[in-house]
């Protein structure tokens, strides 16, 4: 009777970084099944299904459109938007890609805890765990860019061309921010679980600190008023905040300053790096913390 073949990896072999893509390569299947199992066990049970994807988004678009379109009025017209349109549809590309990078980060924070049971059975990426939360928040963005098509469609018209080049790059920059930092805060909060609230109480305080309902320059008028333009550029510190504003610029001016996105792509790089090493090296441990 021939002997089966099975591929067993030593602490040392797992902490190795130069394994990290053949292991996800290797376990793309096991990727794709917890991508669709989540998707289907969120919406299962849901009356309209994978509608909510698109009235999440919707809602909170109308509640914003209406307190400052509305109640302050004053302050659409700062931004030099001078109907509730294209305020609505301002707000919606602001809430679009914030809404891919808070719910990534906040699911894939404790996707480990969340799927102990199958950490603590069998050997595959662990990667796979965190990137499996971020590809069914991938799928609500993807949801959400097509109801944004639509909404910019039916309320303003057709963006401007440069939109079709930077969106992708801004998105792609996102995207390497969130897997890096997913990686780095989930294998936090199998140690300790105070990572996840720690991030929830960030994301709360980046959604204000993120221009999704203004453009940034009101943020550096308010400073210089006071004297205290110094600090703008800790406000761009913000990686979110150069992602979003490139994402509006292109839509709605056509001209992009993509000095912007410099900080945002050296961030997307060090997450990456630091994450991916610091999972690796702690990946044979995390059946014992969890």
């Amino acid at each position: 009777m021939p002997r089966m073949n099975s591929l067993v990896y030593t602490n040392a072999q797992q902490g190795q970084l130069r394994r990290l893509i053949p292991d996800i390569v290797r376990g793309r299947e096991l990727l794709r099944d917890l991508v669709l199992k989540d998707v289907k066990v969120r919406y299962r049970y849901a009356a309209m299904g994978l509608l909510w994807a698109v009235l999440e988004p919707l809602f909170m678009m109308l509640v914003l459109t209406f307190v400052f379109s509305v109640v302050f009025r004053t302050r659409v017209e700062e931004l030099g938007i001078d109907s509730g349109r294209k305020y609505a549809v301002f707000v919606l590309s602001g809430l679009v890609p914030w809404q891919f990078f808070s719910t990534a980060l906040s699911t894939a924070t404790r996707s480990l805890v969340d799927n102990r049971a199958l950490v603590k059975k069998v050997y595959f990426a662990r990667e796979i765990i965190p990137l499996s939360a971020i590809g069914v928040a991938a799928v609500n963005l993807a949801i959400g860019t097509l109801l944004f098509a639509v909404v910019h469609g039916t309320l303003i018209g057709m963006p401007h061309a440069a939109a079709f080049f930077w969106l992708p790059v801004a998105v792609l920059i996102e995207l390497a921010l969130v897997v890096g930092l997913a990686l780095l805060f989930s294998c936090a909060h199998a140690a300790f679980r105070d990572v996840g609230h720690i991030v929830d109480a960030a994301l709360l305080f980046g959604f204000y600190a993120t221009p999704i309902f203004y453009w940034p320059g009101i943020v550096h008028s308010a400073l210089a008023e006071r004297g205290l333009d110094a600090y703008y550029p800790a406000y761009l510190a913000n990686p979110m905040a150069g992602i979003v504003t490139v994402c509006r610029q292109a839509l709605f001016a056509g001209t992009v300053d993509a000095a912007l996105l410099a900080w945002p792509a050296v961030a997307a790089v060090l997450s990456l790096v630091i994450g991916a090493a610091v999972f690796r090296r702690r990946t044979a441990l995390l059946a014992d913390a969890l």
